[in-house]
């Protein structure tokens, strides 16, 4: 069942495996390799799973809602951006934009949450470097 989406401005790559009882399970991976798992539908099934900041992009996943629509802004300071979700696995969404954002806010049919986005490490020749 792998299949793989790209994302152009981090160079991540969204692979689509199977979880328990054969349910799609999205591996979020980075140039230092798998950063998450999510199973659909699965205990503790989220909104929004993940949220980062690296040097030069922002990033944000989760699982879709019932309705199957997520409206994803990035906000830093007194700028946003409004960007579009990926659809993966008719399960999950991620969405990815240019800068350093802070916050993101995912907005569904029923739901509206705000995220803090975590700073993103990447190592680099074997050692640790702050995407800070």
């Amino acid at each position: 069942m792998e299949t793989a989406t790209a994302l152009p401005r981090s160079g991540w790559e969204l692979r689509v495996g199977r979880g328990s009882g054969d349910r799609p399970a999205l591996e979020v991976h980075t140039g230092d390799g798998l950063i998450d798992v999510a199973v659909a539908g699965g205990r503790g099934a989220v909104l929004v799973r993940g949220a980062v900041r690296g040097r030069e992009f922002s990033v944000a996943w989760g699982q879709l809602p019932a309705g199957g629509e997520v409206l994803v802004e990035f906000r830093a300071g007194g700028s946003s951006r409004t960007v579009p979700a990926v659809t993966v696995a008719g399960a999950f969404w991620a969405a990815e934009v240019p800068g350093r954002f802070r916050e993101v806010v995912v907005t569904t049919a029923v739901d509206r949450g705000a995220y803090r986005l975590h700073r993103f490490r990447q190592r680099r020749g074997g050692r640790r470097v702050t995407a800070a």
